[in-house]
């Protein structure tokens, strides 16, 4: 084997292992492409549950809003029945203590007859 045959044999090795370092390079850059792929295609799937969870919670803010809402008018409703209510108590004390006026000038009005039948000589 002559020097030619050796360098000819050599240089086709490098050559064919060049060749299998390229393939395996192109190999693994397919893999890494169908990798990346396939994790964007779950971003995606997680890109559009988020967004599905995002308009529940976006509806879910909006009901509790409106519910709030209702019960606050609700309370103002009450709030204004308790203030109808002490209205009418006020008034029905106010009537009280005139009619407890009443009868003690009534009874005044009879303690006073009273006492003019009590000193009156003819009407014993």
């Amino acid at each position: 084997m002559s020097i030619n045959d050796t360098a000819v044999r050599f240089g086709t090795a490098i050559q064919n292992e060049l060749i299998a370092i390229r393939a395996d390079q192109m190999e693994m850059g397919q893999q890494l492409t169908e990798r990346v792929n396939g994790v964007a295609e779950r971003v995606k799937v997680v890109d559009k549950k988020v967004t599905l969870l995002d308009q529940r919670v976006t509806s879910l803010e909006v009901k509790v809003d409106n519910l709030a809402e209702s019960v606050d008018k609700r309370f103002d409703a009450v709030d204004q029945r308790f203030e109808a209510v002490d209205q009418r108590f006020d008034a029905m004390q106010a009537t009280q203590t005139e009619m407890q006026a009443t009868q003690a000038q009534m009874m005044k009005i009879l303690i006073d007859i009273q006492r003019k039948i009590g000193n009156c000589p003819s009407c014993n």
